[in-house]
């Protein structure tokens, strides 16, 4: 007889259990020992994955909408153009320029001759050839407004207002600008939000992955039970394994955020703008596994707390 399979003999005539091979090694389900990784947690990966490139995307480009914006803001001026029609008339300048200075937002009122402007734009467009007396003859008469306060409501409709009775007109895309920081506050407030909504649904889709995997080890659960073993025992493995695959999705949405920063380099330096990737691999990181440690904690909080009841 195989010695393998020989059953032993105790001294009263009673078989005792067969003996276990040396190179097998048995052990209770759970514990501390992850579950394996089957083709839902891929999926559960790939889909977090696909959430977290989204979240991270977005906050990009919102890092390189405030580097834009926030080079620019530094020294906020609006400009105001005054043609010499208007200007020539009844000392329609010097009346504009008092009219600026009583807006409360406006802190200075600088006068900026056509002289000066010519020399600024032969600078701007050192390659071009124009001739100075002729950049003077077009350029109007312009004033450069400093601000205090952007945001102040309406300050840009009040400047429109003063430029408007002699005949000025005020610089728009720099009123735009000198808006967007406010406009940028907003988006921020949506994409945190946006950033919550899909964290819960990340959470959920973690969590249903991991109540197949509880559904299937159902009976080995009630087991570990039943010889004593305490909840957190039983849940932890499935609570490290959520924290792994959320960890697992954000390593691979921070690895698939590169190539957006090499294509766009190039171009972002031109608006003085340069993204940082590194900054957002710790909030992937960190994103991610709580996303999994939430979804892991409703799955084995479900299924233990049934368990317990039944």
């Amino acid at each position: 007889m195989d010695p393998m399979n020989r059953q032993v003999i105790d001294t009263h005539g009673v078989s005792a259990q067969p003996h276990v091979p040396d190179q097998v090694h048995p052990r209770l389900p759970g514990g501390f020992n992850l579950p394996p990784f089957g083709i839902h947690q891929v999926l559960a990966v790939v889909i977090v994955c696909i959430a977290l490139w989204a979240v991270g995307a977005i906050w990009l480009g919102l890092q390189a909408a405030n580097q834009w914006v926030g080079s620019w803001q530094q020294d906020i001026h609006i400009h105001v153009y005054l043609s010499d029609d208007h200007g020539s008339a009844a000392g329609s300048a010097d009346k504009l320029q008092e009219a600026l200075q009583t807006i409360s937002q406006v802190a200075s009122v600088r006068r900026i001759s056509a002289e000066e402007a010519a020399a600024w734009m032969q600078g701007w467009l050192h390659d071009a050839d124009l001739e100075t007396g002729e950049l003077v003859k077009r350029l109007p008469l312009t004033f450069e407004l400093s601000l205090t306060d952007e945001n102040a409501p309406f300050l840009f409709d009040d400047i429109r207002d003063a430029a408007s009775r002699f005949g000025a007109r005020v610089n728009e895309d720099e009123v735009n600008l000198a808006r967007a920081h406010y406009w940028l506050s907003k988006a921020s407030w949506l994409v945190w939000f946006a950033s919550l909504v899909l964290a819960l649904a990340m959470a959920l889709i973690i969590s249903n992955t991991l109540r197949m995997t509880l559904l299937a080890r159902a009976d080995e659960i009630h087991l570990m039970r039943l010889l004593g073993a305490k909840e957190w025992f039983v849940r932890m493995p499935f609570i490290l394994e959520g924290m792994v695959l959320g960890v697992a999705a954000g390593v691979a949405a921070w690895i698939l955020l590169w190539p957006i920063d090499l294509f766009s380099r190039e171009w972002l330096l031109t608006m003085q703008v340069e993204l940082s990737l590194w900054l957002l691999l710790p909030a992937l990181l960190i994103g991610g596994g709580v996303v999994g440690t939430v979804g892991a904690l409703i799955a084995t909080a479900r299924v233990v707390s049934a368990e317990t009841a039944a």
